[in-house]
């Protein structure tokens, strides 16, 4: 019979859910909005605003200067849902190892988030960034209680 997972456990998952469920808003809107993402990433290049003045958002978004953001951005969500599924998987099973490489994880969330915060995205990039943020620390929060101590078992 399974055991019962403690409270804490249960909210470390839904939060690593809820920070990948986050992350692929990001994505699909990052798609959507292209244009507004890379005028906003042109905001603070010089090369990108004369391409800009010249030819439009068209010839901005055919320069070979321009990130792939899209691409970069499925590439990144899938291969973080992917990492989180696994790492779940092994912090359900008890499996130590995985609290400081979750939290470490988070960490990385919350710095890009805060990065995000800061790069002349339209607001609701922004919006999404703390809300990754605050999922990432809800995340460590939950990691570091008694009752998810009390789970883990040394591998």
């Amino acid at each position: 019979m399974a055991r019962d997972l403690p409270g804490p456990v249960l909210n470390s998952v839904r939060a690593l859910g809820l920070i990948v469920a986050t992350s692929g808003v990001i994505t699909l809107l990052i798609w959507w909005m292209r244009d507004e993402v890379v005028l906003g990433w042109a905001e603070g290049n010089p090369s990108a605003q004369d391409i800009l003045a010249q030819g439009g958002i068209e010839q901005l978004r055919e320069s070979p200067i321009v990130p792939g953001f899209v691409a970069l951005s499925v590439v990144a969500f899938v291969g973080f849902a992917l990492l989180a599924l696994v790492l779940g998987s092994f912090f359900l099973g008890g499996h130590a190892w995985t609290r400081p490489v979750l939290a470490a994880t988070a960490g990385v969330g919350v710095l890009v988030g805060a990065v995000c915060l800061d790069a002349h995205l339209p607001v609701i990039f922004v919006v999404l960034s703390a809300l990754v943020i605050v999922e990432g620390l809800a995340l460590v929060f939950f990691l570091w209680q008694r009752e998810t101590t009390s789970h883990l078992r040394d591998d």
